[in-house]
């Protein structure tokens, strides 16, 4: 069975040219265009695994993966951006990844990016997410 994936971007041409691909691959996917369209598709579809942008209308990445998270902690994420550096961890607003790192199974991949890497992470990511048992 495949993996089901959300893809959450505002950039409605990288959206689906993603989703295309993914589909292309053999995923069953869903997408979203912001944060608070992103967490209703996941109550309803219950995805294996979250693809979202940082910064989106309405309600960022960050926060969406936290109340994401607070439904369902096993649920892996990764997020994609091409300006967020989470080694620097500066607030989006007000939200920061770093409140997810260690409670989660948080990724970060910048923009740009090779599709062949998001597939190995894609596919080297438990589902259910582990990580977050470990503390």
């Amino acid at each position: 069975m495949s993996k089901k994936l959300l893809v959450i971007d505002d950039d409605l041409l990288f959206r689906e040219m993603l989703v295309e691909i993914l589909k292309a691959q053999g995923f069953d996917i869903a997408e979203a265009g912001d944060g608070e369209e992103g967490i209703t598709t996941f109550k309803a579809f219950a995805p294996d695994l979250v693809i979202t942008d940082v910064r989106m209308p309405k309600k960022t990445g960050i926060q969406m993966a936290q109340e994401i998270l607070r439904l369902s902690p096993e649920t892996p994420i990764i997020f994609v951006s091409g300006w967020y550096d989470p080694a620097r961890d500066y607030p989006v607003n007000g939200a920061n990844a770093s409140s997810l790192k260690n409670t989660s199974c948080v990724y970060f991949l910048k923009k740009p990016f090779r599709i062949p890497q998001l597939l190995s992470l894609i596919n080297e990511i438990d589902t259910p997410c582990k990580k977050h048992q470990a503390a």
